[in-house]
């Protein structure tokens, strides 16, 4: 997977490819970020996750049911929520200091179940699941505190997502969620 420009940010100047570092970043990963100013949140007391935008029928990367695209879209938002609520409260309606996340899934990549099977014994299973996300944070003007592409594999040691396919997926997109924060919280 690689990371997306679908249009969905409201402006895409400025990112940069970030190269693996950290504990969490992993081969097979990969971001676009702006880089934040230490004090880009100071005037934000609250973060709005806004519901995910599905993008990925678009980009030709959709899930194979309208079911496991639901399950992805709700792991992410649901990622999200959990990840941010450290930075600053979540909350579930716009105030005068809040911030929006807004977010998309703009590919999934689903496991090969049968493929895999097929490839368990000879050299075990080869094609693993991913997802590509953009996330952005905005203020009440919309103008854009933060902003990222994420594109995530699935891992090799997540066996049981190689046999089940939004597996990977879903991690993909929680991985990603991890990430924003990992970056918001290194930018305080």
């Amino acid at each position: 997977m690689h990371p997306t420009r679908s249009g969905f940010l409201s402006d895409y100047s400025g990112l940069r490819l970030v190269e693996s570092r950290g504990r969490s970043f992993c081969r097979g990963d990969a971001r676009l970020i702006r880089s934040l100013r230490p004090d880009t949140f100071a005037d934000i007391d609250s973060l709005y996750v806004e519901p995910v935008e599905w993008l990925a029928d678009n980009f030709g990367q959709p899930a194979s049911s309208p079911a496991n695209a639901e399950q992805v879209r709700r792991s992410l938002k649901a990622a999200l929520v959990e990840e941010l609520c450290d930075i600053r409260p979540v909350v579930d309606s716009v105030g005068p200091r809040t911030a929006i996340v807004r977010s998309s899934v703009t590919g999934v990549q689903e496991a090969k179940v049968l493929a895999n099977v097929l490839t368990l014994v000879q050299c075990g299973p080869l094609f693993n699941g991913g997802a590509a996300v953009e996330i952005e944070i905005v203020d009440q003007d919309g103008a854009q505190l933060a902003a990222e592409c994420v594109a995530v594999d699935g891992r090799e040691w997540e066996v049981f997502g190689f046999f089940h396919r939004p597996r990977h997926a879903v991690r993909a997109v929680r991985r990603a969620a991890a990430y924003v924060a990992e970056d918001l919280e290194s930018a305080k």
